[in-house]
C-alpha cells in the first residue's frame, strides 16, 4: 500500500447563469458523479471483509462454545493482516471470523491491538497479499473533498456505501478526519475513500469527549463520523503485525486553568514519577512548545501530546519565573503506557472559595476557612483566618504565589503524601514561613466542618428563612429538580442526592435538607427520575442541565461537588458522577454497593474521588463493600465507611458536612 501526492480531479458540466449565479445542469452531472462513487468503491471493495467476532459463551454444562456477536467491517493491509475496530473485537473477545468478499471464510485472532485510535490487527491465515492500494497524504486533506464510507457488514457480498464531503481535519486531538456521510458500526472499520478511491483512513469511532462523549460510539448516525488517517496506521502497521499493542502516552501534568480548551498552558502540577517529573518540568512552567507546534492554549499541547504512544520522545520548551525575567527551559520526556499510583496529599486546610470576596479572600493568597483538627497545619500552628500566601515543595523549587485554591491544589498534586513542604502565611500583618509534612488526604468525614459566613438579616424585611427552594425550571424540562439554596451571594458547594427513583421528586423532599444545607453553606439539589421504578440516562442530561440553572442563580464552588444517593440512587450517582467526569469531587453510595459495571479508574489530580460506602444490610453486601473500597484504594481514591447510623434516613447533616470537605486541601 503507498500513499502518493493527489491529483486534483474536476467534473465538468454545462452550466447556466441566473441572476449572477451559476447553476449546474442537472441530469449530467448526477451521472457523472455516480460513474466516480461507483468506481471509487470498486477500487476498494477487493480488501474490504466482512467480520463476525466471536466470544465465548458458557453452557449449562459447563462446556464452553463460540458464538457470534454481530458483524462489522475490516480492511485488508497486508498478507495475513486485517485492521478493523474495538467495536467489532471488544477486550474480551480474541477470536473472529473474517468473510471474504468472495464468500470464503477464514478464521482470525487477534494479533495486537492500537488502544489509542480503538483498532485491533487480526491474524488470518493463508491471506494473500492485498491488491494495490493508493493513500492519500494527511497534508492534502482539506475540508469540503469527497468522501466515500465503505463497509460490509451488511452483506458480505455487497459493500454497502455512504457518502458525503470531509468536514474537518485534525479531529479527536489530532488522531481523526471527520466526515459528515453517514457512519456506524456497520462501517466501523472499513475505508474512507475520496472521490478517486484512494483511501484517506480507516473508519473508527474514536470519542469526541470535549462534547462528554467518551466512547466513540454516540455520535452513531449524527452526521459525525471519524477515520484515522492511513498515513498514520502506515507508520505504526510493522509494530503491530510484529505483535505489539500500542497504548497512549502520558506525560504527567496538570494544568491550573479549568478552561481544558482556551485556557493558559500553565503547569499546576506534576506527578511524582512521571516523564514530566523526570524531565525536569515544575507547576508554574508555561509551555510554548512541544516538538515542532507552538503551544498558545491548553488544546494545542493536547493536540501535540495525544497522538503519541506510550515509548514517544517529546521536546518541549517551557518558561519558568526567574526572579523578574523568563527563563527559558527545554526538555525531553519519554512517555509512558500509566503513571505511579496517586494519592491525594493535604496539609489539612479548607480556604474560602476564590471568588467570594465576601469571606475576606484577598487578591494574593488564600483566607483559611478552616483547620483540619490534628492534621498537619494546626500542628504547624496554622489556625482559621490566616492568610496562606505561598507553597514550595523544595529549596529550588520555584515559589509560587497563590491566587486561588486551585493553585494551591495543582502544587499538593504533585507532592507524595509524606512529603514535605513549604508554606508562607501571614497573620495579622506579620509574615511567617513552616514547614509542614503532607498526609494522605483522609477517608472518614471529620465531625466537625468549616464554617459558613453568617446570614444576613435585612432589618426591615425581618427574620427569614436561611435557605430558598427553587424549581429548577427549563423551557425543555416537564418536571423540574428541587433545589435548597443557602441565602448569600458567593460560591457555594454543591450535593446533589439521588433517592430511590419514584419519578418526579416532590415539595416535600426537600424539607430534610434545609437545616443541613443551611449550617454548611451547600446547596443541593434534588432530581426526580424519568420513570418511576429506575433511573436512566436521560436522567444525567437532567442533572446537567440542573447544574447549569443553578449555578446561573448562584455561583457553585467548582472545588467542592458531590454525588450521593441511597439504594439504587446510590449506584446511580456513581454511574452519573462517571458520565459527568472529574468535576464530581466525590461519591457517596448509602446502602449500596458500586454498580456491578463500574470501572474504577486510576485516581489523578483531576479524577481522584472522596468515596463514601456501605453500610450493608446483610452479609453479602457487606463483603462487596469490602471488595469496593479495597478496588478505590488500589486505585488511589480516598474512601470511608458510612456507619449504620448513618444510613438511618436521609445521612443530610454529614454528607452536606462532606460536600464542604471536598475542597480539602
Amino acid at each position: 500500500m503507498r500513499i502518493t501526492r493527489p491529483v486534483r480531479i474536476t467534473l465538468l458540466a454545462g452550466t447556466m447563469l441566473v441572476a449572477g449565479h451559476a447553476l449546474a445542469a442537472a441530469a449530467e452531472p448526477t451521472l457523472a458523479e455516480e460513474a466516480a462513487f461507483r468506481a471509487a468503491v470498486d477500487r476498494v471493495a477487493g480488501v474490504v471483509v466482512r467480520i463476525e467476532p466471536l466470544a465465548l459463551s458458557t453452557s449449562s454444562t459447563g462446556a464452553e462454545a463460540a458464538v457470534g456477536i454481530g458483524p462489522s467491517t475490516g480492511l485488508v493491509v497486508a498478507a495475513g493482516a486485517v485492521l478493523t475496530t474495538s467495536f467489532a473485537v471488544p477486550d474480551d473477545v480474541v477470536t473472529a471470523i473474517v468473510v471474504l468478499p468472495d464468500g470464503d471464510r477464514r478464521a482470525a485472532t487477534v494479533r495486537a491491538r492500537d488502544t489509542s485510535r480503538g483498532l485491533v490487527l487480526l491474524a488470518v491465515e493463508n491471506l494473500a497479499d492485498p491488491p494495490p492500494l493508493e493513500g492519500v497524504l494527511r497534508e492534502s486533506l482539506r475540508p469540503g473533498q469527497w468522501s466515500i464510507a465503505v463497509g460490509r457488514a451488511w452483506s458480505a457480498a455487497t459493500p454497502s456505501v455512504a457518502v458525503g464531503i470531509i468536514s474537518a481535519v485534525e479531529r479527536a486531538w489530532g488522531k481523526g478526519v471527520q466526515t459528515d456521510a453517514a457512519i456506524s458500526p456497520m462501517n466501523y472499520g472499513g475505508p474512507l475513500v475520496d472521490i478517486a478511491g484512494r483511501v484517506i483512513g480507516v473508519i473508527a469511532p474514536l470519542p469526541a469527549d470535549t462534547a462528554g462523549m467518551t466512547e466513540g460510539t454516540e455520535l452513531y448516525d449524527a452526521g459525525i463520523g471519524f477515520a484515522v488517517p492511513l498515513e498514520d496506521v502506515l507508520a505504526v502497521l510493522p509494530r503491530l503485525i510484529n505483535g505489539e499493542s500500542l497504548v497512549p502516552g502520558i506525560l504527567g501534568i496538570g494544568y491550573r486553568s479549568r478552561d481544558a480548551i482556551n485556557g493558559e498552558p500553565v503547569i499546576a502540577s506534576v506527578r511524582p514519577g512521571s516523564p514530566a517529573a523526570k524531565a525536569g518540568l515544575r507547576p508554574g512552567d508555561r509551555i510554548v512548545r512541544i516538538d515542532e507546534r507552538h503551544v498558545g492554549r491548553i488544546a494545542d499541547a493536547r493536540h501535540a501530546i495525544a497522538p503519541k504512544y506510550a515509548g514517544d520522545t517529546i521536546s518541549l520548551v517551557v518558561e519558568r519565573d526567574a526572579g523578574e525575567q523568563k527563563e527559558t527551559i527545554e526538555a525531553r520526556a519519554t512517555l509512558v503506557e500509566e503513571l505511579p499510583v496517586w494519592r491525594r496529599g493535604v496539609i489539612g486546610v479548607v480556604a474560602w472559595p476564590a471568588a467570594d470576596q465576601a469571606t475576606g479572600v484577598s487578591d494574593t493568597g488564600l483566607r483559611l476557612a478552616w483547620v483540619l483538627p490534628g492534621g498537619p497545619a494546626e500542628q504547624a500552628g496554622l489556625t482559621a483566618g490566616d492568610r496562606l500566601d505561598s507553597i514550595s515543595t523544595g529549596e529550588d523549587a520555584a515559589v509560587i504565589p497563590l491566587d486561588g485554591p486551585d493553585a494551591a491544589a495543582g502544587i499538593l498534586a504533585g507532592v507524595e503524601p509524606g512529603q514535605s513542604v513549604m508554606l508562607r502565611f501571614t497573620r495579622d500583618g506579620v509574615e511567617k514561613e513552616v514547614e509542614v509534612a503532607t498526609i494522605r488526604q483522609p477517608g472518614e468525614v471529620p465531625a466537625e466542618g468549616p464554617p459558613v459566613e453568617p446570614t444576613q438579616v435585612d432589618p426591615l424585611a425581618g427574620p427569614r428563612d436561611p435557605v430558598e427552594v427553587v424549581r429548577l425550571a427549563a423551557a425543555e424540562v416537564a418536571d423540574p429538580p428541587l433545589a435548597v439554596i443557602p441565602r448569600g451571594d458567593g460560591p457555594v458547594g454543591l450535593l446533589v442526592w439521588f433517592g430511590p427513583p419514584h419519578g418526579p421528586v416532590a415539595d416535600g423532599e426537600a424539607t430534610p435538607w434545609k437545616a443541613a444545607a443551611a449550617r454548611h453553606g451547600i446547596a443541593v439539589i434534588l432530581p426526580g427520575s424519568a420513570a418511576k421504578d429506575t433511573w436512566s440516562r436521560s436522567d444525567v442530561s437532567g442533572v446537567k442541565r440542573a447544574i447549569a440553572s443553578l449555578h446561573a442563580r448562584r455561583p457553585i464552588d467548582p472545588a467542592r461537588i458531590g454525588f450521593a444517593g441511597s439504594g439504587a440512587g446510590g449506584a446511580f450517582a456513581w454511574l452519573a458522577a462517571e458520565r459527568l467526569g472529574s468535576g464530581v469531587g466525590g461519591v457517596a453510595l448509602v446502602g449500596s454497593p458500586l454498580p456491578r459495571t463500574a470501572t474504577v479508574q486510576p485516581a489523578t489530580p483531576n479524577a481522584g474521588r472522596w468515596v463514601l460506602l456501605g453500610p450493608g444490610h446483610d452479609d453479602a453486601a457487606q463483603q462487596r463493600v469490602a471488595v469496593d473500597c479495597l478496588r478505590l484504594e488500589r486505585a488511589g481514591h480516598a474512601v470511608g465507611l458510612l456507619s449504620d447510623a448513618d444510613g438511618e434516613g436521609v445521612p443530610a447533616d454529614l454528607l452536606c458536612r462532606w460536600a464542604t470537605l471536598l475542597g480539602l486541601l
